[in-house]
């Protein structure tokens, strides 16, 4: 497959974005991909996590879950990728049936979501299991793998103590090696709830160096997480979090409604970002992907494509 080719933003445009948390769209976009070189498009995604807080509807800056789902409504997703912390404050399933199930619940069977760590406030994330059931994977576990679009998409649990490691070795780390050792599909994504790099006030995860490794050496495309509640695209890294056309681009996508955080110090990896509530529009199409991250107040803050490594 093709080396990667990420858009990068425009100087001006990334300004924009350091001081207000969102760009021009019209200063967004690039032509060093042209859109018919990626070839047809498969599917749609609406992506987002830490969504969902106690009340179903917004209490000042906080709860705004039904406003990003509003989005993913307007667009129509084929599937939701849900990047964790899906229900606050534990992920108990009365919780879920009281708030999420009257916003991004709606979209039922397209979602494909992955456990946060406050699903685990919970004992063994049983609300989160008891309410996605065969589409959260195994009871237990937590990460599972489908193919959207003609993409391998890969769902990982990054609450490692709670599932026996994440580091070589463990069950998780042996499923996703034989994972990415079958699989045959032209283009790769992976999410999960903690991302490996982000700029957010929680900032890199180490736990997860073992699977970037691993999904970087297997030429994955890219990968999406939550956790820190801004948006944020990062350039390809290498695993020890060095700029390198070799390495995997990511997007951290924690703006669902439960609250923001306003506290991001750029690093200079980071391409770009927005501090608003919002949901990332993912197309998938058969040589690579494009994305749009929308605000609740309808601006388009970043966009861009990519070609398949």
């Amino acid at each position: 497959m093709q080396a990667i080719r990420i858009i990068a933003i425009p100087v001006v445009a990334a300004a924009l974005l350091a001081a207000s948390g969102c760009g021009d769209p019209s200063a967004v976009g690039s032509s060093e991909v042209p859109s018919g070189s990626l070839g047809p498009h498969r599917a749609r995604l609406a992506v987002v996590g830490d969504i969902a807080c106690a009340s179903p509807t917004a209490i000042g800056d906080r709860c705004h879950q039904a406003a990003t789902y509003k989005i993913a409504a307007a667009i129509k997703p084929d599937r939701a990728l849900i990047l964790g912390d899906t229900q606050y404050p534990n992920g108990a399933l009365r919780l879920y049936r009281q708030s999420y199930a009257r916003s991004w619940g709606k979209l039922g069977a397209k979602a494909f979501p992955v456990p946060g760590n406050h699903e685990y406030e919970t004992a063994g994330a049983a609300g989160y299991f008891d309410y996605f059931g065969a589409l959260a994977g195994r009871r237990g576990k937590g990460w599972h793998a489908t193919t959207i679009g003609g993409w391998r998409v890969i769902g990982l649990n990054s609450n490692c103590s709670q599932v026996g490691g994440c580091g070589v070795g463990s069950p998780q780390s042996n499923w996703l090696k034989a994972e990415l050792a079958t699989n045959k599909t032209a283009c790769t994504l992976a999410l999960s709830h903690y991302p490996r790099f982000s700029s957010g006030p929680h900032g890199d995860n180490a736990v997860m160096s073992n699977f970037w490794s691993q999904l970087q050496d297997a030429k994955a495309e890219v990968a999406f997480a939550g956790h820190d509640h801004n948006y944020e695209r990062l350039a390809p890294l290498s695993d020890s979090g060095q700029p390198s056309s070799a390495g995997m681009a990511s997007f951290v996508v924690g703006t669902g409604g439960v609250k923001r955080y306003l506290d991001f110090k750029a690093r200079s990896a980071s391409a770009a970002h927005s501090l608003a509530y919002g949901v990332l529009q993912l197309d998938l199409y058969k040589r690579g992907y494009s994305w749009k991250f929308i605000e609740t107040n309808g601006s388009v803050a970043d966009s861009g494509r990519a070609a398949c490594r």
